[in-house]
């Protein structure tokens, strides 16, 4: 895994580098947002960004929209000292997969780092997955900083939905199916839901023929409700499938990102026809009745 890691705190940068190494990851190192940026394309390709909020001249902020928009498939994961939700918020809205919040532990970064790049480079089908301990953070739990960190999400949740394969139906089942399920196509990894076609297999959307380029997290999102496609999924059980189980933080994270995605994939953002809320549950993906 190559990584860009912009920290202004010599001592912090030196330790979470040491620690990233330790797990054979690759690093190069700034420590203002100018080096980076130009270390993104000098050095890259990188997979993921760790990105300090609180940095002289240019912030975090401007460093993230920068990358992602240089970069949309580049991973970014957000450090920040702050506990206010806007800076959350903010970064998320920005492009940013991921943030960890100061104090935080080498085990907790890296295990969030990891998760990440599975949601970029996901099995084969048919491969097994990690097992939940090694899903688990690090055994290193020093503090960056000090103060507690927890990871409190141990629910078991259903593994997603296998669709059976329309290929060698008659003409008249094949679009029976395909009222009730998403097309899936095995000769190309496809799946077919009214105007959007995913290919597995390249990690590309398009609608109606036009592309639409997503972020690893955004991508990881319209793939799970895609395959679920007119079946509503909980807001828990996406932070768990897309940000692992063990993800430290509030579900905000999924309704920012499935803003993100509506302004993408909607005609009209602020009125949803493909991604539709179920209030006080989750989200379904709809094929819409133009479809």
């Amino acid at each position: 895994m190559n990584v860009l890691l912009l920290e202004d705190e010599e001592a912090i940068r030196g330790f979470v580098r040491i620690n990233l190494k330790r797990n054979d990851m690759n690093v190069v190192e700034a420590e203002n947002g100018e080096d980076a940026l130009a270390l993104a394309k000098t050095s890259g390709p990188f997979d993921i960004a760790i990105i300090d909020v609180m940095l002289p001249t240019i912030d975090g902020f401007e460093v993230c929209r920068r990358l992602r928009e240089a970069y949309p498939r580049m991973g970014i994961i957000m450090l920040t000292a702050k506990s206010q939700e806007e800076d959350k918020i903010r970064g998320l809205e920005l492009g940013a997969d991921d943030y960890v919040q100061k104090p935080f532990s080498p085990g907790e970064l890296i295990a969030r780092m990891k998760s990440l790049y599975r949601r970029m480079h996901p099995a084969p089908e048919g491969a097994s997955g990690r097992s939940e301990e090694e899903a688990r953070p690090g055994a290193d739990t020093a503090n960056v900083g000090g103060g507690p960190t927890g990871h409190e999400r141990k629910d078991g949740l259903p593994a997603v939905a296998v669709f059976a394969s329309a290929a060698g139906a008659g003409s008249h089942g094949y679009e029976a199916a395909a009222s009730a399920v998403p097309m899936q196509q095995p000769d190309c990894g496809s799946i077919i839901w009214g105007p959007f076609r995913l290919s597995v297999q390249e990690r590309r959307l398009w609608k109606n023929g036009v592309e639409i380029v997503l972020t690893p997290t955004e991508w990881a999102l319209v793939k799970l409700l895609m395959e679920r496609g007119g079946e509503s999924v909980g807001r828990d059980e996406i932070l768990s499938k897309v940000w692992g189980r063990y993800f430290v933080g509030d579900l905000k994270i999924v309704y920012v990102n499935i803003r993100r995605i509506r302004q993408k994939l909607e005609d009209v953002p602020s009125e949803p026809v493909y991604i539709e809320t179920i209030w006080g549950f989750g989200y379904r993906f709809n094929r819409s009745d133009s479809s």
